[in-house]
């Protein structure tokens, strides 16, 4: 019987609850922006997915503390120091994405190299103490220091994976220690210029590079080594093994983020929740008392659904996505938006008369101190706007406060939801709608 009223009523809502989703999502993208959160976060996944990140144990803590994540340098340093992964930075901001081939090609890479045996390390080392023409005399003279006692190093330490591992550590701060001077490129230059090519020689070097990690990440050796096993064993007649080692990987960084997405997807709802309830409150964006009038408002209901087929004819993109704007912005256009629906949206003030506040002696202010004795003038209630003191006119009392308090959560909830969810059940609403008979042409019709 009320069919078409409850349309008109739902899509005026969902008219709403688009206009606001796309303000959310424009503060959301400005504060990750701003934040550089996707790249952090991006660096948190990557970081436990590397198993980087370890909890030491609660001994030596006060009660009640929490132990806090240790952070191991290694790995995952490599893999943003890597020039594949170097190449996606923008500026100095590491990435906020990172494409899976680029990322198995570099971290085989750096496995690779950490499995490097001793006598490569040393002609390596060998090598390098050829491209020192540009270092000064006093740094030169350091450096060749090292590097002689760095070949001592290799010659000692056989095949033993603990030695070896140790003098990666110690091959990593020597580089570190003459940053400016980048024997760091040059070095692993002519590290790689030695590494096999062979694809069953690469297989060994994996193997090696991964057994070298059991000093520093048994957690990720295993990983690497199942990786490995699995492209051994199930690779067809006439299949690369290495092709198979790195689809796997690429299947262990995809598996790692389709989690990972889901658990960016609750973070990003909780953050657009927050920020929906921020604006319904600030601007009054009331679902129950929005619903309320449009159902005893026929005209109201009528103008509204006008606008909404408006906004539907518009292009999708533009409206399902938010764009990156300043805040002020944002809110500007939000507000702008709200104003030419004519909805009992927003606070409203009245000013105080001066039986109630004399703008000379008494003060505007939303905590009031009581009287004192002696004491000129008096504290008022209210807000102090252009020299007077107002109220609010349509504050809710009583059970009307618990009433927009739920109002308040419906319109957060429904910005949870995201602007492409309200634009596609709009499109949909609108053209239901539309296959019926309009109204104004009832009233011609008879």
């Amino acid at each position: 019987m009320y069919l078409e009223e409850l349309v008109g009523v739902a899509v005026g809502l969902i008219l709403v609850y688009l206009l606001i989703s796309v303000a959310v999502m424009s503060l959301q993208e400005w504060i990750t922006g701003w934040m550089n959160k996707r790249s952090r976060d991006l660096e948190t996944i990557l970081r436990e997915m590397l198993a980087e990140t370890l909890t030491p144990p609660a001994t030596g803590l006060q009660s009640g503390d929490k132990p806090q994540p240790i952070h191991t340098s290694g790995i995952l340093e490599k893999l943003y120091e890597h020039p594949l992964i170097k190449s996606l930075y923008q500026g100095t901001i590491k990435p906020s994405y990172i494409p899976r081939d680029k990322f198995v090609l570099a971290l085989f890479d750096i496995v690779i190299s950490s499995g490097t045996d001793a006598s490569t390390i040393e002609k390596a080392l060998t090598q390098l103490k050829m491209y020192q023409d540009t270092i000064p005399g006093a740094a030169q003279a350091g450096l060749d220091t090292a590097i002689d006692e760095m070949v001592k190093k290799a010659r000692d330490v056989k095949d033993d994976p603990v030695k070896l591992a140790k003098l990666h550590a110690e091959l990593d701060e020597l580089v570190k220690k003459y940053t400016k001077y980048d024997i760091g490129p040059i070095f692993e230059a002519l590290l790689h210029a030695q590494l096999p090519v062979v694809e069953d020689e690469v297989i060994k070097a994996l193997k090696r590079g991964a057994a070298a990690l059991t000093v520093q990440n048994r957690q990720l050796k295993e990983t690497l080594d199942d990786l490995v096993y699995m492209a051994e064993m199930y690779a067809r007649e006439g299949e690369s093994k290495l092709a198979k080692a790195r689809a796997n990987a690429e299947k262990w960084f995809d598996d790692t983020m389709d989690r990972a997405s889901g658990w960016y997807k609750r973070s990003a709802q909780r953050l657009a929740f927050g920020f929906g309830l921020i604006l319904a409150v600030a601007f009054n964006i009331d679902t129950v008392e929005i619903a309320t009038r449009l159902w005893i408002q026929p005209a109201l209901r009528q103008s509204l659904v006008q606008a909404a087929e408006s906004y539907q004819a518009q292009d999708t993109g533009s409206m399902a996505q938010g764009q990156t704007t300043n805040p002020i912005d944002t809110i500007n256009r939000l507000q702008s938006s709200l104003a030419g629906l004519q909805l009992p949206i927003g606070w409203s003030f009245i000013a105080l008369g001066p039986e109630s506040f004399n703008p000379v002696t008494d003060r505007c202010t939303l905590f009031p101190r009581p009287s004192m004795q002696g004491q000129q003038g008096k504290d008022v209630y209210g807000l102090s706007i252009n020299s007077s003191c107002k109220r609010w006119s349509n504050q809710p009392q009583g059970w009307g406060a618990l009433t927009k308090l739920v109002g308040f959560l419906i319109t957060a909830l429904a910005a949870m939801q995201g602007a492409p969810f309200w634009f596609e059940i709009l499109k949909k609403l609108v053209n239901v709608r539309s296959t019926g008979i309009k109204p104004e042409e009832k009233e011609a019709s008879k």
